[in-house]
């Protein structure tokens, strides 16, 4: 008999949206709440669901740049890792020689396949020749003056 009335018992929790207090199976677990009680998150399943719908619903513009991004992305990832793991190593600049040079991908779909630019030099590769293959088109860059005639 005793043993039937603790599973009965079901812990409530408030959830901070709908200001309502509901069963713990309504929440959905959080491990990154730490030692709170039952790792659960402090918004319902309900509530949680509602603003995931409201947050693609406004942001599909910051989420298909996001997107579009993930090849620039990964390829520059790609590089470090090879950096770091050996595989790679930093170069000077190809038309100056100085040391302090950055990785330029003349294609996304090659990650490992750089040249080796100096800052200023690699602004002006991209004033000259436009964005990489594979890239996403920066908005507010304008294409030189030759190639707009």
């Amino acid at each position: 008999m005793q043993q039937l009335e603790m599973l009965e018992k079901t812990e409530l929790l408030f959830c901070i949206t709908c200001k309502e207090t509901k069963p713990v199976e309504d929440f959905n677990r959080d491990v990154s709440r730490g030692e709170r009680r039952h790792y659960r998150s402090n918004k319902c399943r309900s509530c949680g669901k509602a603003r995931n719908v409201e947050y693609y619903a406004t942001n599909k513009e910051y989420r298909a740049r996001k997107r579009k991004r993930a090849k620039a992305n990964n390829a520059h990832a790609k590089v470090f890792d090879a950096i770091k793991k050996g595989k790679l190593t930093r170069k000077p600049c190809e038309v100056c020689g100085d040391e302090k040079a950055v990785a330029h991908h003349d294609d996304y779909a090659k990650p490992l396949e750089v040249r080796w630019l100096c800052q200023s030099h690699h602004r002006q590769w991209h004033v000259d020749n436009g964005e990489a293959l594979n890239a996403f088109i920066v908005k507010h860059w304008t294409p030189p003056q030759e190639a707009a005639q």
